[in-house]
């Protein structure tokens, strides 16, 4: 690894984020970061990335990048690395945050390994990557690996029930047992379907739920602004409230968008 001589000020909406070391963003640590750049604390390590093709891509300083966009910060100094290969980037990474204020959680290694795996790195060369035990990385990577399998079976079984391919077809192109396949198809899809609709009648009511009392507290503030109770600067400032709050919200749906994203089109390179 080459670290480049110069650093680099960088528009923060430029740094494109990415699946790197964490399976997902605490909301609560960024939030923190947040505070504290917004109060003018100074965040002791810059934000490092790569840079290809014109993109730049967070290596390490995820939580710090939202933190400043929270924080309304456009512009920040960056350091850029600069990598061999794609492993070693994701590698640096996870001894990066291992070192780091939050380390990784054993469902962040998990996640890391198994990006590792669709480097094509071998059991031994990711222990030495993560700087893990052969044994602990060869458990991680058996879990990973076997988690892997079953989400191949989800994809091919979803080929043949909406793609409209054949077992035998959807087996061959996401390398899966067919018989393996044969099993899914009995009945598990239907199960996954149904858990589906109910997760969004689930949502459905909260957001309804969430709603109602929003209202119903907006109406009894307006009528103590009309009885003189609450004057129109506080009433501003408690929609301004509401108004980040619906945008922090709105925030956390985009990011985990992006991230289903990335894996969706991970799968059809995959597949490809």
């Amino acid at each position: 690894m080459k670290v480049k001589a110069t650093m680099k000020t960088v528009k923060i909406a430029d740094i494109h984020t990415n699946l790197f070391v964490r399976g997902e963003l605490d909301q609560d640590h960024a939030l923190y970061l947040g505070d504290l750049i917004e109060a003018g604390v100074s965040m002791r390590d810059m934000i490092e990335v790569t840079e290809r093709d014109g993109l730049i891509e967070i290596v390490d300083g995820r939580h710090r990048k939202e933190g400043y966009e929270l924080a309304k910060v456009s512009e920040v100094k960056v350091k850029v690395l600069d990598f061999d290969s794609e492993a070693e980037m994701i590698a640096y990474a996870y001894r990066a945050n291992t070192g780091g204020s939050k380390p990784p959680t054993p469902a962040d290694t998990e996640h890391t390994i198994m990006l590792l795996i669709q480097q094509n790195e071998s059991m031994k060369s990711i222990g030495e990557l993560l700087g893990l035990p052969t044994s602990l990385a060869r458990r991680y990577a058996t879990e990973v690996k076997s988690r892997m399998n079953r989400a191949q079976l989800q994809r091919a079984a979803g080929a043949v029930t909406e793609g409209g391919l054949t077992v035998t077809k959807a087996a061959a192109q996401y390398d899966v047992d067919p018989e393996k396949l044969k099993e899914i198809l009995s009945g598990h899809i239907h199960k996954v379907k149904n858990g589906v609709a109910e997760c969004q009648r689930n949502l459905s009511t909260l957001y309804k739920s969430v709603g109602l009392k929003n209202a119903r507290l907006l109406k009894s503030l307006i009528e103590k602004y009309e009885d003189g109770d609450v004057n129109a600067k506080q009433m501003l400032e408690i929609f301004k409230h509401l108004e980040d709050l619906q945008k922090k919200s709105s925030k956390v749906t985009v990011d985990w968008k992006a991230r289903f994203q990335a894996i969706v089109d991970k799968s059809k390179e995959d597949a490809a």
